[in-house]
């Protein structure tokens, strides 16, 4: 068989390598060949890397996605099989992985062989699933329960899948907020089972997270910096080398059973410079806002006096989000240890991308 189409359409450019695979093809010189993986959150800025990466290696790959129609035109996508299923709901994930593992749902590349008419054997369970909004009511439903279903629906008898890769987030060494506490929960669960191997993998940063002001910087606006604007520092890892070190994770058993700290190859970067290398790939003079940090304080203050003398979820919420924007201003998110720093594509190099070709379409910050 041929190496793997690294042509892209210019609609995708450079975001996706075709790693679509016919079931002509040989490839059972590939790690994944014969064994299957289920990603969830695979229509996430994260999930749609670790999908890419799992096609890549031959698996067998099972995207798990709200609606099937509107996931099959993202090309990130592409040589997995769309399968719908609400991970929220407990009966429908059991039967869903009950059905993978009895041969249902296979993709493409093997569901037309003849040689693959027996049913795979789940390699890996991916959880790529993060709320949206951070605040109680989502991250306890989706970063803790759905994970939970996922865990509990692979340690089944009948499924008996065998690793379970974990996405988390570095911020949980300082755990001040509710997705952080949700997050920790599930991993505890996941400390405590010992049917299935797992990796807990906790990224600084993700490029896209540290990109968000671009369309308004290219639009002529000011870059706006909390503080000095070295407030904190951070070194981001991009999506596709996170994919790498997560699917890798899986088979690595030094990797097995811990909590893995992982940063990009950067030296730690400041909000300030991060800024710089944005307006020098776009090639404009950098101009900034600074905000104190203290706005946060003033705000967070104001809607604890709001939600302790008018009590309702609604105000806690609001409070809850408040001090989500303060932790990611003022925390750093950064690994200075060696062996935390992974991957071979830097920050610049993510600018001057979407300096040339824009920013993934696909997915929001």
């Amino acid at each position: 068989m041929a190496s793997p189409s690294t042509t892209v359409s210019d609609s995708t450019k450079p975001y996706f390598a075709d790693y679509t695979f016919s079931d002509k093809d040989d490839i059972s010189y590939l790690i994944g060949s014969g064994k299957t993986a289920i990603v969830a959150g695979a229509t996430g800025y994260i999930g749609r890397a670790v999908v890419r990466e799992c096609v890549s290696r031959g698996y067998n790959t099972i995207s798990l996605v709200r609606d099937a129609t509107k996931a099959s035109l993202d090309e990130a996508l592409s040589g997995s099989s769309l399968v719908e299923c609400d991970v929220q709901n407990v009966k429908e994930v059991q039967r869903l992985f009950s059905e993978i593992a009895s041969g249902k749902h296979a993709c493409a590349t093997y569901a037309g062989s003849d040689a693959h008419s027996t049913p795979l054997p789940i390699d890996i369970v991916c959880s790529c699933l993060a709320s949206a909004s951070g605040i109680e009511s989502e991250v306890y439903a989706i970063d803790y329960q759905a994970a939970l279903n996922l865990l509990d629906a692979g340690r089944e008898p009948s499924v008996s899948a065998r690793h379970f890769v974990l996405l988390s987030a570095f911020c949980c060494r300082n755990p001040l907020l509710k997705l952080q506490q949700a997050k920790l929960k599930f991993e505890d669960r996941l400390h405590e089972q010992n049917d299935m191997t797992y990796s807990i993998v906790r990224p600084t940063a993700f490029f896209k997270s540290v990109s968000g002001q671009y369309e308004s910087i290219m639009d002529g606006n000011s870059y706006v910096l909390f503080g000095d604007g070295a407030v904190t520092y951070c070194n981001p890892i991009a999506e596709t080398d996170l994919a790498t070190y997560m699917c890798d994770s899986a088979i690595d058993e030094k990797q097995w059973g811990r909590i893995l700290n992982v940063g990009g190859p950067d030296e730690p970067l400041s909000n300030k410079m991060l800024a710089e290398m944005m307006f020098r790939a776009i090639d404009k003079p950098a101009k900034f806002v600074y905000v104190p940090t203290e706005i946060f304080d003033w705000s967070i203050g104001m809607i604890e006096w709001i939600a302790r003398n008018f009590p309702s979820q609604k105000w806690e919420d609001v409070l809850e989000t408040a001090k989500i924007g303060k932790y990611y201003a003022v925390e750093d998110m950064l690994t200075t240890e060696e062996e935390e720093k992974f991957g071979s594509i830097k920050m610049m190099d993510h600018f001057e991308k979407i300096a040339r070709d824009g920013q993934d379409p696909f997915t929001p910050v």
